[in-house]
């Protein structure tokens, strides 16, 4: 501001000097002020941290309240964020998680044991506003910590507080999926699993529906009784549906691997 007030007063004093002078010779007086006009315009730009070309045009910026599905069992807890096809929201966000109070981790995992074979298996986390960018692995400012309210239920739907402002630790990214926000795009001919574990000998394994394009399903699954390891990716025809059924999906597993839906969330993802 002070530069700015010192700036209008010289171009004031120079407009009295200018009197009787040729346009000329007037245009070349006002080169320095140009050039210091440009120069201030360059320290505002790197004080703030603006600039042409930056991080923000490989991880743009997706700032928002990005409510979470939480799902897991006695062998860990994984987290996946409920996207959409739209501004923050459009990447499918899923990863390995604990808590930092042992206690908390104790009682979440309990709860949702728990409420596994319920008609409402669903847990969510509500992580503080933060933008869903920097969970990307990759990116220059990763994180691997946020504070989350963790709800029974959906939190948008009715869901119950459990606990408030509690710390978590991102412990391994599965996936980080930035999702297109045009429509109409070609939907590819299958629907692709995703297995999440945390050993392949697990009992209880999972698998999430990894999106494409709009309009798509997500859609997460429990499995019970596993008795031998799967395949990282489980791979079923989409045609004609978004999603493949509990059914279609237990047919291509192993003999007595029991499938249960945890989550499915059409209409956010037309």
């Amino acid at each position: 501001m002070l530069l700015y007030c010192k700036f209008t007063a010289m171009l004031s004093l120079n407009k009295i000097g200018d009197i009787g002078q040729s346009p000329i010779i007037k245009a070349f007086k006002f080169i320095p002020y140009l050039m210091l006009i440009l120069s201030l315009s360059s320290i505002n730009s790197h004080a703030t941290g603006r600039q042409d070309h930056g991080q923000h045009d490989e991880y743009p910026v997706k700032m928002g309240l990005h409510g979470m599905l939480l799902f897991g069992s006695q062998y860990g807890l994984f987290a996946s964020h409920l996207p959409m096809f739209h501004q923050p929201h459009n990447a499918q966000v899923v990863y390995k998680l604990s808590f930092a109070d042992p206690k908390i981790q104790a009682e979440v995992v309990k709860g949702i044991r728990a409420s596994a074979n319920s008609n409402d298996p669903v847990w969510t986390i509500v992580p503080t506003t933060f933008d869903l960018s920097l969970l990307d692995p990759k990116h220059p400012q990763h994180i691997s910590q946020l504070t989350v309210d963790v709800v029974k239920g959906h939190f948008e739907r009715g869901g119950k507080m459990q606990w408030q402002a509690q710390t978590i630790n991102v412990d391994k990214m599965e996936l980080f999926n930035p999702l297109p926000l045009e429509s109409g795009l070609v939907k590819e001919a299958n629907n692709h699993y995703l297995n999440l574990n945390y050993q392949p000998n697990d009992k209880v394994q999972f698998l999430v529906n990894t999106l494409t394009s709009r309009p798509d399903a997500d859609h997460i699954v429990r499995l019970d009784e596993v008795q031998t390891p799967l395949a990282k990716t489980i791979i079923l025809a989409a045609e004609p549906h978004l999603f493949n059924t509990e059914a279609q999906l237990s047919s291509v597993l192993p003999a007595h691997t029991s499938v249960q839906r945890i989550y499915l969330e059409l209409g956010e993802l037309k």
